[in-house]
């Protein structure tokens, strides 16, 4: 499946490369507006069945990742839901253009390079190493546990990485270093340039294609591009409803970070960011919910609960799942009765005959909290809890799962910030437009 650009914002991502280039300094800060997927694929009607595959595959990656097993399946390829964020980039010398999926639950930027053995379809160029004079091959190093699986290929002397999905899909190629060149929002002229960012050049890619052109992964591991610009960065999502909305912002480096509101411990394991849940609430009612089900088992690495960009939906273990369910539905009175839509028993995605603007936002509904240990909280409205299907079907935007993750659609609304020093991690409600001088 294509994704397709409209001719304008080809023309914007072309030519806010064309101007003026600032080289980033050894303690850089980097702030880059986000593109919104809306804005570059085109629009169909979610399926239930596709939201049920995409948070399957994507919380099978997080335990396999969790508990050391490469074999995993990364998931970010959700375009039938459309809370997903895309980072603007510019590739090698001369730059080519493309569009990542931003992921805090990955650690290694990928992207489809040529020559193809297999490269899903893009509007944008594929980019090919070839005819950049910046790019050079990466040498390997490798951990027990290492995501991606590198192999060193004595005769190509190349350093090669395979990203295995447990659906089938998947992305092998090489591990390089290039330059990068980002669109920064210090004014309109403005792009950044950092070299030597090891990557992975993807020349076997298959399986459903991408939002985007490939992955730039945010999480801890080794090959993130958080480490680059020191031990600090944020985020700001505004309402995911709005395509157009121009203020959603990723911020890295320790100088511009925004760590803003209070502060939860932030427990780093395997690249994963864990926070500790220790309560939910309901318009203020704490839930029936041992705060145990929310603890990572240190042994095992199973359990605990994870920020996660790179999925859209929120998902709870089964002990707090259902109660949240259930209040939910009390909240409800018998007002919405169960809508018949296409998924299997395998896993259920509740959703509900009604119109979301119509019954709960306009008619109103409580707040849902997350209360992390040392007096954070989440919370979340209505559009952070349900998602519309169909002008008459709406959906939970939190399922259950084998643990816990909080995806993007919770997160709108807030700006996020990670100190990764200090071990924390921030939450504050805000319009993202108040954070920057524009």
């Amino acid at each position: 499946m294509a994704i397709f650009f409209t001719f304008p914002l080809v023309y914007l991502i072309s030519l806010c490369f064309s101007i003026s280039v600032l080289l980033l300094s050894a303690s850089p800060t980097l702030v880059l507006n986000l593109v919104h997927s809306h804005q570059i694929y085109s629009l169909e009607p979610p399926h239930v069945s596709h939201i049920k595959e995409a948070s399957v595959e994507r919380l099978e990656y997080v335990k396999a990742k969790a508990t050391g097993d490469i074999i995993a399946h990364l998931s970010p390829n959700v375009p039938i839901i459309p809370q997903a964020f895309l980072v603007n980039i510019s590739i090698g010398s001369p730059p080519v253009t493309q569009l990542l999926h931003m992921d805090t639950a990955s650690d290694l930027l990928w992207l489809q390079c040529r020559p193809c053995i297999n490269c899903y379809a893009q509007s944008l160029p594929i980019f090919d190493p070839s005819r950049s004079y910046t790019h050079r091959n990466e040498s390997c190093r490798t951990s027990e546990y290492s995501m991606p699986s590198l192999r060193f290929n004595a005769k190509t002397r190349s350093c090669e990485y395979t990203m295995r999905y447990m659906d089938g899909t998947g992305s092998k190629g090489i591990l390089a270093k290039e330059m990068l060149m980002f669109n920064t929002i210090y004014d309109e002229s403005s792009s950044a340039a950092l070299h030597d960012v090891v990557f992975g050049c993807g020349h076997d890619n298959y399986g459903e294609p991408l939002v985007g052109t490939g992955i730039l992964g945010l999480g801890y591991g080794e090959f993130s591009l958080v480490h680059r610009f020191g031990t600090k960065f944020s985020y700001c999502f505004g309402s995911l409803d709005d395509p157009s909305y121009p203020h959603n912002v990723l911020v890295l480096g320790d100088d511009g970070a925004n760590i803003l509101g209070d502060t939860t411990p932030l427990e780093i394991y395997n690249g994963f960011y864990y926070v500790t849940i220790e309560a939910i609430s309901v318009d203020g009612i704490i839930l029936p919910i041992d705060p145990w089900v929310f603890n990572r088992n240190h042994q095992t690495g199973l359990g605990g609960t994870i920020i996660d960009t790179g999925n859209s939906l929120t998902s709870l273990v089964e002990e707090a799942y259902k109660p949240l369910k259930n209040k939910i539905e009390d909240v409800f009175e018998g007002r919405f009765t169960a809508a018949d839509v296409n998924q299997d028993d395998m896993f259920k995605v509740e959703c509900y005959n009604g119109n979301l603007e119509r019954d709960l936002v306009e008619s109103g509904f409580p707040i849902v909290t997350f209360h992390f240990s040392d007096g954070a909280e989440l919370s979340l409205d209505v559009k952070s809890v349900f998602m519309k299907l169909s002008p008459n079907v709406f959906c939970l935007a939190v399922t259950p799962g084998n643990m816990n993750s909080i995806g993007a659609t919770a997160q709108q609304s807030y700006n996020i910030g990670y100190d990764l020093e200090a071990k924390k991690i921030s939450f504050e409600r805000i319009d993202c437009g108040v954070l920057f001088d524009y």
